[in-house]
């Protein structure tokens, strides 16, 4: 079954038991509603045919000092069936019983027999009862899943009734039913003749479920316009955060990015992601998106601190990447690193160390750089040849201020005996020769230390 049919097969089998215990007219309904309507001479119930249904139905119904019995019931009305003196409207009549028997024992199969007994003796039965039972048919075959036979019967119902008597309820079934037909365009025809009717009608609501109907059916068939105009009905009538979250995506869809952040950042102050992972999630990526990084940092580290969004990498990375564009790179670093931890991920490892660098933490730069060279190695020397003699060199620059030289000169020879870059070569050269300077002004700094110390 489709997302709708099975919302919809709940409520039309609410609407079939209530028509199936109840019957569905009398012969004293206005038959002017029918088309072709023939007046039907209905038989007469003779006393003791009356005496045993009255018995039956008190079996069904029960009574305060008596539980009901369905099963006597049932074999009171098989009795009355095998009778030969039995006319055509009695024997309606007790198919009926047998059909809300079925009803009260939840099955559907025997409730559809009931029925298609029923309208065996169509001739004999009042209009309104047989038009009824036609119609109590399409919603049973809708509940076994039989869409054609549903679709078959509803189509006959529609032949004998005057469209003016088709109400609002019975246009919403019609509608869920070419719904599960993937009959959209159908299906929107009968759901806003339900809309237009109930609004017309005071005693009728129109309900969100109806809405629904036309806000899958628009998705369907792609219509993002009128799916953005379904949504925004159902907001003002039914503000829920499915729609609010939905409504974002459509105005995406619609390449409206403003409008889709705004509704967003809108449902997250009105508290509707709360119990939404992914879309907490989302509010921060779209708000790093609209250059509000800061804020973005707000939404995470509020939903991890209630335990609302998991601290794990993807979400650890987007919080520190998201601190960085603030510049609050020292709040970047331990998300960042326990990210890349988590992954061992040599890119965030290498972003690591330069946020590191970025805070003159130089000993914490050339690790985090180390561990982001060795998992690039890990992965490949050939296919990432370029990005380790790039950290290389940049470790070899932390290695130069921290005045670690012979570590530093190790770093740049490895890198120019990997590097097959002349771009990369004078890079490396450049350094070296910097390297040189600063160790020449050490050493003479340390000379001139040692000769004024005489």
């Amino acid at each position: 079954m489709t997302r709708v049919s099975k919302l919809m097969t709940a409520t039309a089998l609410g609407v079939v038991m209530a028509l199936g215990a109840t019957g569905s007219a009398t012969a004293q309904d206005d038959e002017s509603q029918y088309k072709d309507a023939k007046t039907r001479k209905v038989e007469a119930i003779t006393l003791d045919v009356h005496k045993r249904i009255q018995e039956a139905q008190v079996l069904i119904d029960g009574t305060p000092d008596e539980p009901k019995d369905l099963a006597a019931a049932s074999i009171k009305l098989d009795e009355l069936l095998e009778r030969r003196r039995i006319n055509n409207y009695e024997r309606a009549v007790v198919w009926q019983l047998k059909a809300q028997i079925a009803f009260e024992q939840d099955d559907t199969p025997a409730a559809i027999a009931a029925y298609e007994e029923i309208l065996q003796y169509s001739d004999s039965i009042p209009v309104p009862l047989e038009v009824g039972i036609i119609f109590n048919l399409s919603q049973l075959y809708f509940i076994q899943e039989d869409y054609q036979k549903a679709l078959q019967y509803v189509n006959d119902w529609q032949s004998r009734i005057a469209p003016e008597f088709v109400g609002a309820s019975q246009l919403n079934y019609i509608a869920q039913l070419h719904y599960t037909l993937n009959d959209y365009r159908q299906a929107l025809d009968y759901i806003y003749r339900a809309i237009q009717l109930a609004e017309t009608v005071d005693t009728v609501e129109v309900k969100e479920s109806w809405y629904q109907i036309a806000l899958s059916s628009h998705f369907e068939l792609e219509e993002w316009t009128k799916v953005r105009d379904t949504l925004l009905v159902l907001l003002v009538n039914w503000p829920k955060p499915q729609y609010w979250e939905q409504l974002a995506g459509i105005y995406g869809q619609l390449n409206q990015e403003e409008i889709s952040y705004s509704i967003s950042e809108a449902a997250y102050k009105q508290g509707f992601f709360e119990d939404k992972p992914l879309q907490l999630v989302n509010v921060a990526q779209i708000l790093i998106a609209r250059q509000a990084p800061i804020k973005a940092t707000w939404v995470l580290e509020k939903a991890m601190a209630e335990d609302k969004v998991e601290r794990n990498a993807r979400n650890l990375k987007t919080l520190g990447q998201a601190y960085m564009m603030a510049a609050e790179f020292d709040k970047a670093v331990d998300p960042l690193s326990e990210a890349a931890a988590e992954e061992k991920d040599a890119t965030l490892w290498a972003q690591v160390g330069q946020v590191y660098g970025q805070l003159d933490r130089l000993e914490e730069s050339a690790d985090a750089l180390q561990r982001a060279i060795d998992l690039y190695r890990a992965e490949g020397v050939d296919e990432n040849r370029e990005k380790i003699v790039a950290y290389m060199t940049q470790r070899a620059s932390s290695l130069i201020e921290l005045k670690r030289f012979k570590d530093a000169e190790k770093e740049l020879a490895d890198a120019r005996r990997l590097t097959k870059s002349d771009r990369q070569r004078r890079a490396i050269s450049q350094w070296s020769s910097y390297l040189k300077a600063e160790k020449a002004r050490e050493d003479l700094l340390a000379s001139v230390g040692e000769n004024s110390g005489n």
